[in-house]
Order: C-alpha cells, then structure tokens, then sequence
C-alpha cells in the first residue's frame, strides 16, 4: 500500500494518528503524510500521483477531478470521519475507486450518546448533580424523576445511528415507531420490536421522539412547526442529527411556552450563539456537539481502517466497512 494521508496537524490528528497509529501505518506500507493547514494543494497533487489510497479526515481537501487527474493509480479513499459527501465526487465512483469510511463506528457511538442524552433528560441528572454540589441540597420528596423504561419511542431516521438507537432501546422495554422514507427490514422489526408508522404518528404519539436524519436539501426544516406542534406536553425531543433539519426558532418558541422538553447536541449554526434563547431554558440540555464517535474511538476506528486498507490494497480483501455511491448521495453534507 502506497498511502497519501492528508490531513490537518494539529490536537484532532493527535487522536486519530496516535503515536501508535503512526508507527502501525508504517508498518502497512509507504505512508506519505500531508499537512493540510501548511502544505498548499499543489504540493498534495505531487504527492498523490504514485499513491494508491488516498487518507482524509475532517477538513481534508475532497478528491475532486482536479485531484484525481493527478493521481491516476487511485483505488480507495479512505475517510477516518462518518459522512464521506464531502470528500467524493460522482468521477470517484465512476473511476472504480472504492471508498470506505468510519461510519459505523461513528454511527455505533452516536447512538450511546443519544441514549445517554435521553436518561441524562428524562432523570434531570445535570439539576440534581448542579444542586447536590453547588446548593449543597439533598433530594427532596417533591424532586420529580422519569424512566425511558416503558415509555413510547419514536426514531425518526433508520440510517446506522437509527437503527443502533433501536438496538440498545430494546433493552429497555419501551414501545419504539419508526419512520423513515425507506422500507424497513423485516427482521429488524421482529428483532428489536417496533412498528413503522409516519413521522406524524410519532409527534402525536411518543413520549420520546430521537432525529437520525441526514441533512441535506430534502430534510432542511423537514421538522417544522406543525410537526412541533403535535409534540405531547412534557415529551422529549432529542436531536444529535443535524441541527438544521429542524426549524430552530419554532422549536425554540414552543420550549419556551414549555409544551415540551429537549436534549440537544446539534444546532442551525455551530459554535452556537452565546446569545442563543436555547442557552437560558431549563427545559432543554444542551451538548456542545459531543455525540459523533468518542476521542478513544477515534484511535480504534483508525487503526482498523487503516488494516482493512491494506488488505484490500495488498492482499484483494473487499472491503467491510465500504460507502456506495447511494449511500454517499444520502449523506449529510457536512
């Protein structure tokens, strides 16, 4: 394997490119390294034309056909993030180069961030822990704590965090919907027990409504005010997607008449506003953005794509963890 990875140098590198990481990529093969944020384009295109795998993470010049013109013996991108939109464009595909991605591990770790978000919301935990320390005040016999266990789900989006988040519910014994514009599998409906029914049904209906959209033209605001509306009083809306493909100010206008409550890790603009009305509710829990894939995933997802490069590059092992040209279109944008 002859592998250009371009990526930016900086303590983001330092997780996924640990010092171990860097000694088994060159153990692989000939590793030729790129630092996005001091090596111009130009000096990227001399060093991808012998290459035959090409490394990107986060921010990584995308292999456009500028690109790959200058680099005619590609076989793989290799994408160390989720959504590889980005990255690829339609000649990549239609070049034969195949392309891999951490989406699953992404996916897999977005969904434990989601449960967590839902028990941390439905438990009030933030209060309680900011109280004990802060106030020095024990539990009272009014306090007011929730359960997810028994309680009616709706996942809309079945894509790889959707159906994870369904996967770990299972073992909650709570009732799950499902929307998603897609046919669901069978056995994945007899295997972690939910129903399919429209994203109307799941606002009027579930007590806990989780987004796992992409976000792309077709789901900009596809949540809207209508679709808010509908939201039981009390209710949990969860959303660690994409914070624009609902519509910021109607939600935010309903958490303010408090008709439901929120766990939030994504929002239309990012970093968020400091003025944001989001910041001052006390019915919303608000991440930073935390639940993609956790710094030591970033190391272990790295390690194995980088094998799973080379067995394909060296050895003509197909690839496990490939992104087809369908799932690439159906991929958020960023």
């Amino acid at each position: 394997m002859k592998a250009l990875v371009a990526i930016q140098k900086d303590e983001t590198f330092d997780t996924f490119f640990t010092k171990d990481n860097i000694a088994f990529a060159e153990s692989l093969g000939e590793i030729i390294w790129h630092n996005t944020a001091k090596e111009s384009l130009d000096k990227l295109k001399e060093k991808i034309k012998d290459c035959d795998t090409y490394i990107t993470c986060w921010g990584s010049p995308a292999l456009t056909p500028e690109i790959l013109e200058c680099g005619p013996k590609l076989k793989l991108l290799t994408h160390l993030g989720s959504t590889v939109a980005p990255v690829v464009c339609d000649e990549v595909y239609e070049r034969g180069i195949k392309v891999i991605s951490g989406f699953d591990y992404f996916s897999k770790s977005t969904a434990e961030g989601t449960i967590a978000y839902m028990l941390a919301a439905m438990r009030n935990i933030p209060f309680y822990s900011h109280r004990l320390k802060e106030q020095k005040i024990w539990c009272k016999t009014d306090d007011n704590t929730d359960s997810v266990i028994y309680k009616k789900v709706g996942l809309v989006g079945y894509g790889g965090v959707g159906r994870y988040v369904a996967k770990m519910l299972s073992n909650f014994d709570v009732s799950i919907k499902v929307s998603d514009r897609i046919k669901l599998p069978e056995e994945d409906k007899k295997l972690f027990g939910f129903t399919e029914c429209s994203m109307e049904e799941i606002f009027e209906t579930c007590d806990i409504i989780s987004i796992h959209l992409a976000y792309n033209n077709s789901t900009h605001h596809i949540i809207d005010d209508a679709l808010l509306s509908k939201i039981k009083t009390g209710a949990l809306l969860v959303n660690t997607s994409r914070g624009a493909v609902i519509d910021e100010a109607a939600m935010i206008k309903h958490l303010q008449n408090n008709d439901f409550n929120a766990a939030l890790d994504v929002y239309e603009q990012e970093p968020i506003n400091m003025d944001n009305p989001l910041l001052s509710l006390p019915n919303v829990l608000m991440l930073p953005h935390q639940a993609g894939v956790t710094v030591n995933l970033r190391a272990v997802l790295t390690h194995n794509l980088l094998q799973e490069s080379a067995d394909f590059i060296d050895k003509g092992i197909p690839v496990k963890n490939e992104i087809s040209a369908v799932k690439a279109t159906n991929m958020s944008k960023f």
